[in-house]
């Protein structure tokens, strides 16, 4: 039973070991297969080699999900050989796709590159095309995403041929110049042979003599590379490099030299190159005339088949930065109103602050100052008071200085200012604002009356001053304190009335007396100047009316 078990793990493991080893072999299988055909295409003799490697990337295009990166890899290399075979629309529009969804590609090293390599493939293509000003943009946008010297010495090649093409070797040597500066920075000898060998022609028509030493220094190198595309263009810049100066034998050779590399090449464009040349030093001016006019034709074809999908991308791209700007534009007017809306705020809440700090501060000086008054008050009471009544005491025991009218009238007048100096100590004693407020602000209220003074009040309840804060409480008792004292010294009343009523968010007292009234201009000389100041401590406010003879009458209102 145990041999069974431990053979049937075994199987279970094998079977494990080879689905693992099968799906390792079957992705090595894939990785081999795409870069055996991008060798496949990058060194292709035959049309036929070309196809095989454009059926295997579309197929393997269809079989990916159309947002995977994957699909812009192969993209590209179908690209590059549309290109190849001469099928410039086809290979302009994928490499504007591949443009329009760079963003697909989550690296930024790999959005540059991409980028990079389908300006290149562009500017080749029109280079083809004879569209120079397009070529040179291209490759100047190619340049701008160029990270290591080889990239900027291929493009910089490139755009250097573009220049050739005119015969604008001015330009052509400018940029050769930028690129063999790179030189030492570079390994690859392939791109070292081409920057010489170009900028060798390009001295040669601008008739440098060190024109025909960077020529040969180029073709030394390629073959010792044994470089046969980088042999046939050094035969065929040496050959015209001696046409132009007359030497027609070794012109001729080189051309010749060309024509047998061509072979060895095997492409059908090198060939046709090669013959081309030869045609073109040949003397038979007939062939000569064939050349130009094959060679006009297959630009007029070429510039009829393209339709520019790359001035789309261009319009697209023009489009898309026209909208960004104007999101930009909106984000900022956004910000603008942000900062506004953010600044009202601060602003608001600044004065809040303010509004609050003062109140803090009005609060506390009123504390202070009654604090003040309750010192004050018991300072009177204990001082002063007690000093008194115990001279009072002396005196009224001393019957003999009693027996005298002077004594008898300084024990009044003694009388007199310890009665005054209990009031002031009353008037700041501390006041019940809770419970007791009710029964507080009768006794004052009745305390002021007598056999010569009626005071008259409404029936008010406990929870009539519940909603009253306690600093108000207490403003309003020293209100009616000031108003009943002010009574009593000045007006002579016989009667006195005071009602208590709600009328919405406010409580309103009326104070009415029958005495002889006042002039209302006069009425703060009248000892009534801390009334207004305590209604401002309450935010209320108060009215007086009030004339000679005729009583007086004041209205208190604020917020309950």
């Amino acid at each position: 039973m145990k041999s069974n078990r431990t053979s049937f793990l075994f199987f279970v493991g094998f079977i494990f070991c080879l689905f693992f080893a099968t799906t390792s072999v079957y992705g090595q299988v894939e990785m081999d297969s795409v870069t055996y055909y991008q060798e496949l295409v990058k060194n292709s003799n035959t049309v036929d080699d070309l196809r095989k490697a454009n059926t295997f990337f579309r197929k393997k295009i269809d079989g990916i999900e159309k947002d995977n990166p994957f699909v812009l890899y192969h993209k590209y290399d179908v690209a590059s050989i549309e290109k190849k075979i001469g099928n410039y629309i086809e290979s302009e529009n994928l490499l504007v796709y591949i443009l329009d969804n760079i963003e697909q590609f989550e690296s930024s090293e790999l959005r540059d590159y991409y980028q990079k390599s389908s300006f290149i493939l562009l500017g080749n293509i029109y280079r083809d095309l004879k569209n120079k000003e397009k070529s040179i943009e291209l490759y100047d946008r190619a340049l701008q995403k160029a990270k290591i010297a080889k990239d900027s010495v291929v493009i910089l090649n490139n755009k250097s041929n573009i220049y050739k093409d005119f015969e604008e070797y001015e330009n052509s040597e400018k940029d050769l110049l930028t690129a063999y500066n790179l030189l030492p920075k570079l390994t690859d000898s392939i791109e070292i042979a081409r920057v010489f060998d170009n900028l060798g022609f390009a001295y040669s028509k601008l008739r440098k003599l060190k024109g025909l030493e960077f020529l040969k220094k180029g073709l030394e190198l390629r073959e010792k590379l044994n470089d046969k595309k980088g042999l046939y263009s050094s035969y065929k810049q040496l050959a015209i490099h001696y046409k132009d100066y007359q030497n027609n034998s070794l012109a001729e050779l080189y051309a010749m030299k060309a024509f047998n590399m061509s072979k060895e090449v095997n492409t059908p464009s090198f060939r046709e190159d090669a013959l081309g040349l030869l045609v073109e030093f040949s003397n038979y001016s007939y062939a000569k005339e064939y050349k130009r006019l094959n060679d006009s034709i297959s630009d007029i074809k070429t510039l009829e088949e393209n339709k520019f999908a790359i001035y789309r991308y261009d319009k697209s791209e023009s489009e898309k930065r026209t909208l960004e700007s104007e999101l930009n534009n909106v984000i900022e007017k956004r910000r603008t109103l942000i900062y506004k809306f953010l600044g009202g705020i601060i602003l608001v809440i600044a004065i809040f602050f303010i509004i609050i700090q003062r109140n803090r501060n009005k609060r506390h000086t009123i504390q202070q100052v009654h604090k003040t008054e309750k010192e004050l008050s018991k300072k009177v009471h204990d001082e002063l008071g007690n000093d008194i009544f115990y001279l009072m005491n002396q005196i009224q025991y001393n019957p003999a200085f009693l027996l005298e009218k002077e004594g008898l009238k300084v024990l009044n007048d003694l009388n007199d200012i310890y009665i005054k100096a209990r009031d002031i100590s009353k008037k700041y004693t501390n006041i019940d604002t809770g419970i007791g407020y009710k029964d507080e602000l009768l006794n004052l209220l009745n305390s002021f009356g007598n056999a010569t003074t009626k005071i008259v009040t409404n029936e008010i309840t406990v929870a009539f001053w519940e909603s009253v804060t306690p600093i108000s409480k207490e403003q309003l008792y020293r209100i009616l304190q000031e108003l009943f004292t002010n009574m009593k010294k000045h007006s002579e009343a016989s009667l006195v009335a005071v009602t208590f009523t709600k009328y919405k968010r406010y409580i309103v007292v009326k104070y009415v007396d029958n005495g002889k009234g006042a002039v209302a201009t006069h009425i703060s000389k009248n000892g009534l100047r801390n009334v207004e100041n305590r209604i401002d401590e309450m935010k209320g406010t108060i009215t007086f009316d009030t004339n000679p003879n005729e009583g007086f009458k004041v209205e208190i209102r604020f917020v309950a």
